[in-house]
């Protein structure tokens, strides 16, 4: 049985600018219902630009992008997507309950929710603690927790783990993680690729504006195989590789062979390809690659 997809979000040909600048140059993009999907790039690429059109803090100079299929207002779009596109304006002398509250009444959100927001965010500790006595990672969860009040379908976050430590990023993390298995949609912008590997289902890769390329994570980090390979005879298995139709390119690594494979090449093919040759590998060890390089690649 085939189950239709719920397009959450459709981005048609997006272009904004600045003067000459192009901060989105022809942008299309499709989000699904359960996505947890990341925008990439470095500064200057677009991410947060994006994220303001769609939440309609700016308007785009051309195209268009549709929110549950519907490219007019959505009344009660607010209630269903909770956006954090630059760091709230909290009150440093309140309480977060009472700095809560005033988010409450913006969003129409029921007050009886800040309690699970705070619980989620394990913040509910410091409930009546004034927010300037907060720690950075403390009020980027607090920034967090003020997007799921109201317990939105769809969660927009712009760098949510910008500038903190590493036990403030997996504390961000988790509090993503834990929203997705529950099937909320998240889209997030992060120049920290590693987390982005960690946390999402698909990505966009932005540069100038322009997308390099978008899809599943597994998907960009290549299907084309990399494998980690000795021999005794290290120098006649390089030589039967480079002139190989299978390989895409081989690097020595000390007295090991770095192999990037054409295609689907299995690891089975490359042992094949080894022993056809005469050469009994010693080791065959399959190499995944990081968004990270990925990354790099594209925007090179």
């Amino acid at each position: 049985m085939q189950f239709l997809k719920q397009m959450i979000l459709e981005i048609n040909q997006l272009t904004k600018h600045y003067g000459r600048i192009k901060a989105i140059d022809n942008l299309s993009l499709e989000v699904e219902k359960g996505q947890v999907y990341g925008i990439l790039g470095p500064n200057g690429s677009g991410k947060t630009t994006t994220l303001s059109v769609i939440m309609g803090v700016i308007h785009p100079h051309s195209g268009s992008f549709s929110w549950f299929g519907n490219t007019g207002k959505c009344r009660d779009r607010q209630m269903k997507i909770g956006g954090l596109i630059e760091v709230p304006s909290f009150y440093p002398y309140l309480s977060l309950v009472k700095n809560l509250k005033v988010v409450a009444y913006i969003k129409n959100a029921p007050f009886d929710d800040i309690d699970r927001v705070l619980k989620i965010t394990r913040l509910y500790h410091r409930r009546h603690s004034p927010y300037r006595t907060l720690s950075l990672g403390m009020k980027q969860r607090l920034s967090i927790a003020s997007v799921m009040l109201g317990n939105p379908e769809v969660m927009v976050l712009d760098e949510p783990t910008n500038g903190l430590d590493p036990e403030g990023i997996a504390e961000v993390r988790d509090i993503i993680q834990k929203e997705a298995e529950l099937g909320k949609t998240i889209i997030l912008a992060s120049h920290i690729l590693a987390e982005v590997e960690k946390v999402c289902t698909h990505a966009a890769v932005l540069k100038d504006g322009v997308l390099l390329a978008s899809g599943r994570v597994d998907e960009l980090l290549g299907s084309g195989q990399a494998f980690l390979i000795s021999a005794p005879d290290i120098e006649k298995l390089e030589a039967h590789l480079v002139n190989s139709k299978i390989i895409k390119s081989v690097s020595r690594r000390d007295d090991e062979l770095v192999v990037n494979c054409a295609g689907s090449t299995t690891a089975g093919e490359l042992n094949k390809f080894a022993f056809d040759h005469d050469i009994i590998l010693t080791k065959l060890t399959p190499l995944k690659k990081s968004l990270e390089s990925q990354f790099l690649e594209l925007v090179k």
